[in-house]
């Protein structure tokens, strides 16, 4: 993702899921285990970012603190890996302690106007326990993990190492999802990374640096398979914001489907509370 807010790119492999829900498991056993609730890693897009953030390289600083957004009640030890819109739509009414319409908004699934007059009842009953089920699994949410597009810039041999233009203090993503049909609309979460300081360059010596491109495939294009916990929820003229710490992300190349670690990036409470 950039300045640009190009399109994201989807990695649509069950193999990818399964080698990003690994990582965590790489990364040595501090911390107690965290139970996760998993979307769809090999169908959701990553997170939209939105147009008008920051995507300067960060030298430190500019950053909203975290303590300035709502803490939500709701947050506890549980991930939420990997999160489709909806998800996040829903984990958005939770903390900010509202009931979503699911009756309502089963009642006008398109599944429900075209079942007959015997079936439909059923029919309207398993769409609200699909969604009723969506909303359940948000239930003590307190950390995220999200794949993030982004691209590794030329070599800046001044500081020795990479920048990536995915994440800078101030980042915002953005999920959108519509729950029913009309008259219902779309409606819309996004997520603000509050970190104070430099989120995005990657120090490498030169020998290592041509190594990651040459395990790329000469390419620029990763992914950033990224841990967060969330530290609050703000209104929005544009919907509920969530405030989240960037703890750490690995970077992936996805090159011919096949997932490598590249390297990974800890910031400094990545060690406390998980």
């Amino acid at each position: 993702m950039s300045g640009s807010d190009r399109a994201p790119r989807c990695v649509r492999t069950a193999l990818l899921a399964a080698t990003l829900l690994s990582l965590a498991a790489c990364g040595g056993g501090e911390g107690p285990a965290v139970e996760a609730v998993v979307g769809n890693a090999g169908g959701a897009a990553p997170p939209r970012r939105e147009q008008g953030a920051d995507t300067a390289p960060a030298r430190g600083g500019g950053a909203r603190a975290a303590d300035a957004a709502t803490v939500a009640p709701g947050l506890g030890a549980r991930e939420l890996a990997y999160p489709e819109d909806l998800q996040m739509v829903l984990l958005g009414y939770r903390l900010e302690g509202r009931q979503p319409p699911i009756a309502e908004w089963a009642a006008a699934q398109h599944r429900v106007a075209s079942a007959n007059e015997f079936e439909r009842a059923d029919v309207r009953e398993q769409e609200r326990e699909r969604l009723q089920a969506v909303y359940d699994g948000t239930e003590g949410i307190g950390l995220l993990r999200l794949n993030v597009d982004a691209r590794i810039g030329e070599y800046d041999g001044s500081r020795g190492g990479y920048y990536l233009d995915a994440f800078t203090p101030g980042s915002v993503f953005r999920f959108s999802a519509r729950p029913a049909p009309n008259p219902f609309r779309d409606e819309a979460v996004s997520l603000r990374i509050d970190n104070p300081g430099e989120l995005n360059f990657w120090a490498l010596d030169t020998a290592a640096a041509q190594d990651v491109l040459a395990k790329n495939g000469g390419q620029r294009h990763v992914m950033l398979d990224s841990r967060l916990r969330i530290t609050g929820i703000d209104r929005r003229s544009g919907g509920p914001e969530l405030t989240a710490t960037l703890l750490r992300y690995a970077i992936v190349s996805t090159r011919y489907q096949q997932p490598t670690v590249l390297g990974e990036l800890r910031f400094d409470d990545a060690s406390q509370g998980e």
